[in-house]
């Protein structure tokens, strides 16, 4: 159960109409101080549409944040929103037994992602091997989007699990198909 109430589109005021359009509880529990649904949104929609990351890797190092997190939120939004941006099945697959241990046959540019993902979100940082690793393939700039994306999908889990916002019933046939292992 959440511990804030969730606003609903009757909720709607001046202040906060414009965040309440989005139809995803993040938005209805953010929407109590619509300064800070506006800002989460801006940044995930400049990831999102702007970003010059390659769309599949971005969403598998989101995928990772909310593997590494068991944030079922997360990780069912990510699995829907990869699809739109290229993640299959079997990416998922890979990405759950290269955060298990396993070796798979993903790409090294996938693999060098999903290890920088889960350095940032279980050690708050990128170790210098996988930072070496992605450079000469991601350069300057898309390695600070990297990471801004890593740091800010860890921010967002950190808020989801605070605030215990609930997973909306249409995704959860994502959690029932991909379920995150017991913490």
């Amino acid at each position: 159960m959440a511990r804030i109430p969730l606003l609903t589109a009757a909720d709607a005021n001046d202040s906060n109409r414009d965040v309440l359009q989005r139809d995803v509880n993040i938005y209805y529990a953010l929407g109590h101080v619509p300064g800070a649904a506006r800002g989460f949104s801006q940044m995930g929609l400049w990831l999102r549409f702007d970003s010059a990351l390659d769309t599949r890797l971005r969403e598998l190092a989101i995928l990772t944040v909310g593997y590494v997190e068991r944030a079922a939120y997360e990780w069912a939004h990510h699995i829907e929103l990869g699809y739109q941006f290229g993640v299959t099945d079997a990416d998922i697959e890979r990405l759950i037994a290269e955060l298990e241990g396993a070796e798979t046959d993903l790409e090294p540019v996938a693999k060098h992602v999903i290890a920088a993902a889960r350095e940032v979100t279980q050690d708050g940082a990128m170790s210098d091997a996988t930072w070496d690793a992605l450079f000469p393939e991601f350069g300057r700039e898309k390695m600070i989007e990297l990471t801004a994306a890593i740091a800010f999908y860890c921010a967002i889990v950190r808020v989801l699990k605070t605030l215990q916002v609930e997973l909306e019933p249409d995704v959860q046939q994502f959690i029932d198909r991909w379920p995150l292992p017991a913490n």
